[in-house]
């Protein structure tokens, strides 16, 4: 049995999403805005990664940095760059995975919560040519400050992205959905839904 890829109507029917906040996401994607996405461990930040997928035209190329095969290339215009803990330096590996981006050029580069690179790094160097989707954990609710202690990045960088989506995790029914969808402004998060 194959690997079922989460689309947006399944993010509906299970209550993970509200339509309204997938409208919005959608039109994110197409207009190539940077978009991080937080939550606990096991908060569905992958599976929202999936369904946004759906959003990008065919023919626009998608480079996507995870590890250890967390991510399988469903669409033909996705391409895995799959990092793991090897004998090369994080410095090596990084360097390795900033070429790899350059040489596909894509239209958005998805970092799907990893440690193998330093990503604080691929940020410095790629997030002003190219359009951002990236996951991170988020374990309190102070967003900015564990977005920058996960990924290692400054206020700075944090502030170039355009949209922050909280995911949520019922611990008690295991319920995952979003909880709500920021736009960052001035150094600020301001809520949209």
């Amino acid at each position: 049995m194959g690997v079922y890829i989460f689309t947006p109507e399944d993010l509906i029917r299970y209550g993970a999403a509200r339509e309204g906040q997938l409208d919005l996401l959608k039109k994110a994607v197409l207009d190539k805005e940077d978009i991080l996405i937080v939550g606990s461990s096991r908060s569905g930040k992958t599976k929202l990664v999936e369904a946004l997928m759906h959003f990008v035209p065919d023919d626009w190329k998608v480079a996507v940095i995870t590890a250890y095969g967390e991510f399988k290339p469903f669409k033909p215009n996705i391409v895995v760059i799959d990092t793991q803990f090897d004998n090369q330096s994080l410095e090596r590996r990084t360097s390795d995975v900033i070429a790899k981006i350059k040489a596909i050029n894509p239209d958005y580069v998805v970092i799907d919560t990893i440690h193998t690179i330093d990503v604080a790094r691929v940020f410095r160097e790629l997030i002003d040519n190219y359009a951002f989707i990236v996951t991170s954990l988020a374990l309190t609710d102070d967003i900015k400050d564990e977005v920058k202690h996960w990924l290692r990045i400054s206020g700075e960088t944090f502030d170039k992205f355009d949209i922050v989506v909280e995911l949520k995790r019922d611990w008690r029914t295991g319920k995952k959905s979003i909880n709500r969808v920021y736009r960052v402004k001035d150094g600020n998060l301001e809520v949209l839904l």
